[in-house]
């Protein structure tokens, strides 16, 4: 069954009924950043991978008691996630009985009491991902939660016969509302979901970079039109105005709108940065990294050279002036605080003289900007001397992986 097939026989079951107040929407959102705990899937999840990445979200209240339609926003197009609602605490060693049985995967309706203390759980589905998850709420009152998002005012509404029609890449003759200007915080691809379920109306969202003119639909327009699951290039400082405008042969030209829009993740240390990276300027020396993302840490061995050439001395293997040094340390989004070692006193591949007891001669820290740049601070304490040095890998051949890894929609909230 595709979206929007499977969407109408939702609206079907689940639009609220004529003249009733419009609903509240609510955006509960977080991260994975691989150091979450891990059990066996939980009730009705998906059991490709285990143990999955779970995360217990805290504990959250509904101001009304109704039927609340709660929605998996990236669903398709970033972290997919299974939540769980336990009225109560949560036991990962006996997840069972919670209030939501089946498992809400893409999007459910779910019955909550005003006042009752509930906990929500999410795990990765089917597999462990990084990045942000996010759930929409929608119903008869506010959620309150440690981990709500602002929802930006223009994100939901109320479409209605008075507002003005135009005919567009939406609609041949659709009603619309025009929000603007709007700037977003950031460059970079921003994730449109468009949470049509319990709404009249299936909204299609158009991005401008002047005021909307209805004689010619198409000028100034960035991209195509958004529908369903959609990306779009915004730039920061600039200008843009909104055009939400019911799809046509939507379920209703009419009614309420809800969608989220958002940002690009920022970068963060993944897996695919493993390798070799060097500094241009310093040909035969650099870096070999390797990236524990699972544990957030990172390791790093340095080959380099001595402050200034031996006056004097002799190697039976290799060259006097060869210097090698080790870093280790844990890792934060585009981050690593590492600490640097000195092993010393060992022979070429033999267990004996065992080497001394490894000693932290300094720190580093790992800057990356992106999949092809970064930065690295050094600052040793014997002899005392610190520094930058500019990164770039030695190949590209990780950087599909890398964008892939890294690419992804970040939490929604203000643009």
């Amino acid at each position: 069954m595709n979206f929007k097939t499977t969407v109408g026989v939702l609206l079907a079951v689940m639009t609220m009924a004529p003249g009733a107040v419009l609903a509240t929407n609510t955006v509960i959102a977080g991260e994975f950043d691989g150091a979450e705990e891990r059990t066996a899937p939980l009730p009705a999840a998906c059991s490709a991978e285990n143990p999955l990445a779970y995360q217990n979200a805290g504990t959250f209240q509904v101001a009304a008691t109704g039927t609340y339609v709660i929605f998996d926003v990236f669903n398709f197009t970033g972290v997919d996630i299974t939540a769980m609602i336990y009225e109560g605490g949560f036991d990962p060693a006996n997840p069972a009985s919670p209030v939501t049985p089946i498992g809400i995967d893409w999007v459910e309706q779910i019955d909550l009491t005003a006042g009752v203390d509930y906990t929500l759980v999410v795990q990765n589905w089917c597999q462990n991902q990084q990045g942000a998850w996010a759930l929409t709420f929608s119903g008869p009152g506010n959620v309150t939660s440690g981990l709500v998002r602002a929802v930006p005012e223009q994100t939901q509404g109320l479409l209605t016969n008075s507002d003005p029609v135009a005919s567009t890449e939406c609609n041949v003759a659709g009603f619309y509302k025009e929000f603007g200007p709007i700037r977003v915080q950031r460059s970079g691809t921003y994730h449109y979901t468009d949470i049509s379920v319990e709404y009249d109306v299936d909204v299609c969202l158009q991005v401008y970079t002047a005021p909307f003119d209805p004689s010619e639909p198409d000028a100034n327009r960035v991209g195509g039109a958004l529908d369903d699951f959609e990306v779009i290039d915004l730039e920061a400082d600039t200008d843009y105005y909104f055009v939400l405008q019911s799809l046509e042969g939507s379920f209703s030209d009419t009614g309420e709108y809800f969608y989220v829009l958002a940002p690009p993740a920022p970068f963060r240390i993944n897996k695919a940065l493993a390798g070799a990276w060097y500094n241009s300027q310093t040909s035969g020396q650099g870096l070999f990294m390797d990236v524990y993302d699972n544990i957030n840490q990172m390791f790093v061995g340095w080959y380099t050279f001595d402050l200034s050439r031996p006056v004097d001395g002799t190697a039976q293997l290799g060259e006097p002036g060869h210097r090698w040094l080790t870093a280790f340390g844990p890792i934060d989004g585009p981050n690593g605080d590492l600490d640097v070692f000195l092993a010393k006193g060992g022979a070429f591949d033999s267990p004996s003289p065992a080497i001394d007891p490894q000693e932290i001669v300094g720190s580093m820290t790992v800057e990356f900007d992106d999949c092809m740049s970064g930065t690295v601070n050094y600052a040793l304490t014997d002899p005392v001397v610190a520094g930058e040095i500019p990164i770039q890998p030695l190949a590209a051949d990780h950087v599909e992986l890398c964008e892939t890894l890294t690419g992804g929609p970040g939490m929604p909230g203000p643009l």
